[in-house]
C-alpha cells in the first residue's frame, strides 16, 4: 500500500516552475536550454515537483523562453523557430 502526501512548503521568494521535459540531466550537468539570440545552456538545480512541472533554481527568470523538450544533443548557436507551447 502506498500513500501520496501533499506537504506544503514555503519559500522565502517565489519559485519558478518549468515543464519537467525542459530539464536535461547528464552525468556532468543539469541544465535548461534557454532561447535568446543564441541558445544557452543554463545550469539549474531541481526543486519540488508538482505534476509535470518542476521547480528550478538558477539563472532563469520568468518569461525566459526555453526548449520544450531539452536534449544534450542540441548545439549552442543553432537557429531555432520559437512557437508557444500549448498547455
Amino acid at each position: 500500500m502506498f500513500v501520496e502526501v501533499m506537504w506544503p512548503v514555503r519559500r522565502a521568494s517565489p519559485s519558478l516552475f518549468v515543464p519537467a521535459s525542459t530539464v536535461v540531466e547528464t552525468p556532468e550537468a543539469r541544465f535548461v536550454e534557454r532561447v535568446r539570440s543564441e541558445r544557452i545552456h543554463v545550469s539549474v538545480q531541481r526543486g519540488a515537483a508538482m505534476g509535470n512541472m518542476v521547480e528550478v533554481f538558477g539563472a532563469l527568470k520568468p518569461g525566459d523562453e526555453v526548449v520544450a523538450q531539452g536534449s544534450e544533443d542540441l548545439v549552442d548557436g543553432v537557429t531555432v523557430a520559437v512557437r508557444i507551447a500549448h498547455r
